[in-house]
């Protein structure tokens, strides 16, 4: 089964998806940055789903870090965000899409597992 990481500010909003997409995939989420890179190491999500804003940080500045702090991080990942420029920012940052909130429950759903299925198989944080 396919692991998908979320990360968003919004409590109620990361339980119902959670609990949506729970069905589907094992999903771990988090509504902090705090320890961020420890537990993308621990979990190795095949997906990440990262909203634009979390707290004072934006998605650019999360991956940044993440990416100082684990060399060959390489999964992929989705912006999740209400952001009037989502998807000028999705391709400017190189996720492999955007869902704009609000969304549907259906469409979360679908978007994501055509998203898996597109993404490269050689996604995933690699050792050297």
């Amino acid at each position: 089964m396919k692991k998908i990481y979320l990360l968003d500010d919004n409590i109620e909003l990361l339980e119902i998806t959670e609990l949506i997409l729970g069905k589907d995939f094992i999903v771990k989420s988090n509504s902090s940055i705090k320890d961020i890179t420890q537990q993308l190491q621990e979990f190795n999500p095949d997906l990440i789903i990262i909203d634009h804003f979390i707290g004072d940080s934006n998605s650019e500045e999360i991956l940044k870090t993440i990416h100082t702090a684990i060399p060959g991080f390489r999964i992929p990942f989705i912006l999740f965000s209400a952001s009037h420029n989502i998807e000028e920012k999705a391709a400017e940052l190189g996720a492999i899409g955007y869902i704009e909130k609000p969304s549907s429950i259906n469409h979360i759903r679908s978007y994501i597992k055509l998203c898996l299925e597109k993404s490269e198989p050689t996604a995933g944080i690699t050792h050297n």
